[in-house]
C-alpha cells in the first residue's frame, strides 16, 4: 500500500508546530527541564531558548519523566537519548528511509523525484530530514498517523539497549531473548500521546489534520455544544460499542484515548442525537 504525501504532509505539520511548554502544559518544572537540557538528556532543546515542543518532542519529555520517576539515573537517559536522537542522524537513517521509500515505490513518481532531489541535495538532508527522521519518529507517526498502531518503548536499564514494539500483545521471549532475560522497562505510548492530543483538542480552535472528519465532528459537538453526557455507539461486526463521555471524565483526554483506541470505520454514517438536559447520543455505523 502506497504512502500518501497527506500522511507526510501532516506529520511535517505536527513536527513544526512548537507550541507546549513543559511546566504549563505536561507539569514538569522548568528546574527540572533545566537540569535535563544541562545534562543533554533533551538533545532538541536549544538550551539558551524558552522550551516550546512539538508534539513528538514532548512525548519524548514525558517518557523521560516517566524513566526518571521510576529511578533511571541522568547518565543512563542522556545514553538512552544519544541512542534515539543522535545515533540515527549521524548513521544517515533518513536516507535509508528515502531510498527505500523510492525502490520499493511507495510514493508516486512525483513525489520519487522530489525524494531522490532531497536525496542529492546534503545541506537539506543534514539540517533537516536526519533531524525529524528516526526510529522514534516513526514509532510516534505510526501511533498517531498512520494505522494507529499498539507502540511501547521497551528499554533495559542494564545494558541500555531500547526498541519500540508495534504490537497488540504483552512481550514475547523472543524479545525478551533480545535482552539475554535482563529486566524490561516497557513505556506504552497510548497514555503519553492521549494527554498531548488532548491537550491540543482543548486548545485549537480549528479541525485537526490527523483526525478523520468524523473525529473532528464528535470533537466539535464536545467542546463547543459542552453536552453534560456525550455518548457514542459504534456500530461495527456483531455488537455495538458504547463509550461514555460525562463531566466528570478529563474530557479531553478521554476523548483523544478513545480516538486511539478505536479505529472509526472510513465512509461511516453519523448520527447526532440531542437528549434532554444537554446531552448528546453519536451514532457512527458502516455503510
Amino acid at each position: 500500500m502506497k504512502k500518501t504525501t497527506n500522511e507526510l504532509t501532516i506529520l511535517g505539520a505536527l513536527i513544526s508546530k512548537k507550541y507546549l511548554l513543559p511546566e504549563k502544559d505536561l507539569g514538569i518544572t522548568s528546574r527540572q527541564v533545566n537540569y535535563w537540557k544541562s545534562k543533554d538528556v533533551l538533545p532538541f532543546f536549544e538550551k539558551e531558548k524558552k522550551g516550546f515542543m512539538d508534539m513528538r518532542e514532548a512525548l519524548w519529555v514525558l517518557i523521560i519523566n516517566e524513566l526518571s520517576s521510576i529511578g533511571v539515573d541522568t547518565n543512563k537517559l542522556q545514553k538512552l537519548s544519544e541512542d534515539v536522537w543522535i545515533k540515527p542522524f549521524q548513521e544517515k537513517y533518513a536516507d535509508a528511509v528515502f531510498k527505500r521509500a523510492i525502490t520499493e515505490k511507495q510514493l508516486n513518481q512525483k513525489d520519487n523525484e522530489i525524494l531522490e532531489h532531497h536525496l542529492g541535495f546534503e545541506p537539506i538532508m543534514n539540517t533537516i530530514f536526519r533531524k525529524e527522521i528516526n526510529p522514534f519518529t516513526d514509532a510516534f507517526k505510526s501511533c498517531l498517523i498512520s494505522n494507529r498502531s499498539v507502540v511501547s518503548l521497551i528499554y533495559c536499564p542494564k545494558t541500555g539497549e531500547h526498541s519500540f514494539n508495534f504490537s497488540n500483545v504483552g512481550l514475547t521471549a523472543d524479545l525478551n531473548n533480545l535482552y539475554f532475560g535482563e529486566t524490561l522497562i516497557v513505556i506504552p505510548f497510548l497514555p503519553l500521546i492521549s494527554k498531548l492530543v488532548g491537550i491540543e483538542i482543548e486548545k485549537s480552535n480549528t479541525d485537526l489534520e490527523y483526525l478523520s472528519s468524523i473525529e473532528n465532528q464528535i470533537r466539535r459537538v464536545l467542546f463547543f455544544d459542552k453536552p453534560k453526557l456525550l455518548e457514542i455507539e459504534v456500530h461495527q461486526g456483531d455488537s455495538p460499542k458504547i463509550t461514555k463521555i460525562t463531566q466528570e471524565h478529563k474530557k479531553p483526554e478521554e476523548l483523544a484515548k478513545f480516538f486511539l483506541t478505536n479505529k472509526l470505520p472510513l465512509g461511516s454514517k453519523i448520527m447526532l442525537e440531542p437528549r434532554s438536559q444537554g446531552n448528546y447520543k453519536i451514532t457512527i455505523k458502516s455503510k
